[in-house]
Parts: structure tokens; sequence; C-alpha cells
């Protein structure tokens, strides 16, 4: 199995190299990765939304001494030690945090609470027309548009690095350029992807 991934890379890297005559930018993928995964220690913006297989650790202190972790179920909820089920999915985690921090200071008087993510969920995406290798792809919560599409091989031969779409629930919601992030080092317009968003 060893064998075949690196394989797949030699031949992987080979095509990329082939391509002489290609557009401006497209051999930025010919030693892309085939797998693509953050690092665990990244820090989690507050405007990170949660959801269904993110785990929480939440602790408590002050009158009361604990520490539990749990993930948020499908049915979007985590179990509060004490307190029982409180809906996170949809929230971002600044808001979680204040929900949590509300329902803990008014049930539990003189106990505060310190709540971080500690274990990200993954999402599926969909890289669909001028891409290298369509498909679905698993990625991390936290990748952005262009962490994608280092992780599927960018766009093919006939593919544009200047008009890259971002869908959602069937509307397009960014439209990419890649040159600005090549040529200026502009990343203001690189989307972070939610769950089934397409490429």
């Amino acid at each position: 199995a060893v064998e075949e991934e690196y394989e797949e890379i030699r031949t992987f890297q080979m095509d990329r190299e082939e391509c002489g005559n290609c557009i401006y930018g497209f051999n930025l993928f010919r030693s892309s990765p085939t797998t693509f995964s953050l690092a665990s220690d990244v820090p989690v913006p507050p405007s990170y939304t949660l959801g269904p297989g993110d785990k929480i650790r939440i602790e408590y202190y002050g009158n009361k001494n604990l520490a539990k972790e749990g993930f948020i179920t499908r049915t979007g909820t985590l179990h509060l030690p004490l307190l029982g089920p409180v809906t996170l999915a949809g929230l971002t985690f600044s808001e979680a945090e204040a929900l949590v921090t509300k329902k803990v200071s008014t049930e539990l008087i003189g106990t505060n609470i310190f709540m971080t993510l500690s274990k990200l969920r993954s999402i599926s995406i969909y890289v669909l027309g001028a891409a290298y290798r369509p498909g679905t792809y698993t990625i991390s919560a936290l990748s952005t548009l262009t962490n994608a599409l280092f992780a599927t091989g960018g766009v093919n031969e006939v593919g544009s690095l200047r008009h890259i779409q971002v869908k959602r629930r069937g509307k397009t919601i960014q439209n990419f350029d890649l040159y600005d992030l090549l040529l200026r080092g502009d990343t203001s317009s690189d989307t972070r992807l939610q769950q089934g968003d397409t490429i």
C-alpha cells in the first residue's frame, strides 16, 4: 500500500512537470501533497461555527470543580455536567462560550467555566469542474479554499486560476482569484469552507 501511494505521488508530480505551456500558476500545484491536514494546535477563531463531531472540554471552577470532555452530538447538543444537554451546533465558538457561561453562572452559583475546543470535526466538500482531481474530499473544519485547492491538486490544464467559485446550498458565496494571492499575497478573499460546500 505504501509503494502504491509513492507511485501515485510520482505519477502526480510527473503529470504536472509535463505541462510546460500551461497558464501562469499551474505549476504551483505540481508538488502538492495528496493529503492535507491542519496542525492540531491551530488557534480556533471566535467566529468558528460549532457542529456535530466537535469535541468540547469544559472545566468548572469555584464552588464546583470538575472537568469533562464530550462531543457535540448529531442532534447538536452537548451534555453539561450537573446541568444536562445544551444546544451548541450552529453557534460560533464565542456565542457557545457565552451561552454556557450564562447557564452555569445562573444555575450553579459561584461557579465559573473554562471552555475549549479539544478536537475539530471533519467536513466533506465537493471539487468539480476543471479540477485536476474532481470528487468528494474530507478535510478539517478549519480548512480554507486555498487549503482545499492544494489538497486536491488545483485546476487541470484547461482550468482557470482566476475564476474559482465557492458555492453553498446552491448559491455562489465567493469568487476567488488565485492571482491575488500569487502576485500580491492578498488572502482577504480566502474563504473558510463549511460542510457540503462545492468548489
